[in-house]
């Protein structure tokens, strides 16, 4: 293997670490479709996105979960909320026709899609799995 391959090679592996380290640390909340799309390109890690709605009941109930499991998994995972009255293009285009629906996407493919509230037990199970896809 040449220097110039080993440099390339260090490099990439630089840049994941960087992504790494600099995960947002709090639960990010989307607006438009610029602002998901940058998101997308800025990051490696699985993006789970929370599509909610303030008037959704269920929403209300998942919502705690959502929170319990980012304070858990916030170095692992990317937490989104994407309110469906303000950004109605996100949900249109993967498809969400009814809240809360979660996401979870990693290099802009959709990897795993929970409609409804899944109980903390069950989406903890399933970041469990998830985690090892993230590496």
């Amino acid at each position: 293997m040449s220097d110039h391959e080993l440099e390339k090679i260090r490099l990439k592996k630089a840049e994941e670490l960087m992504k790494q380290v600099s995960l947002p640390k709090q639960i990010l909340s989307i607006h438009s479709s610029e602002e998901f799309d940058k998101l997308l390109n800025n990051y490696d890690n699985i993006i789970i996105i929370d599509f909610t709605a303030v008037w959704c009941g269920p929403c209300k109930i998942y919502g705690p979960i959502f929170e319990r499991l980012h304070n858990e998994y916030r170095n692992e995972f990317i937490f989104v909320k994407v309110d469906v009255d303000h950004a109605p293009e996100i949900a249109r285009r993967y498809m969400i026709s009814g809240v809360p629906s979660t996401l979870f996407i990693r290099r802009g493919e959709i990897i795993n899609k929970v409609v409804g509230v899944m109980n903390y037990d069950n989406m903890k199970n399933l970041l469990e799995k998830l985690k090892d896809y993230n590496h």
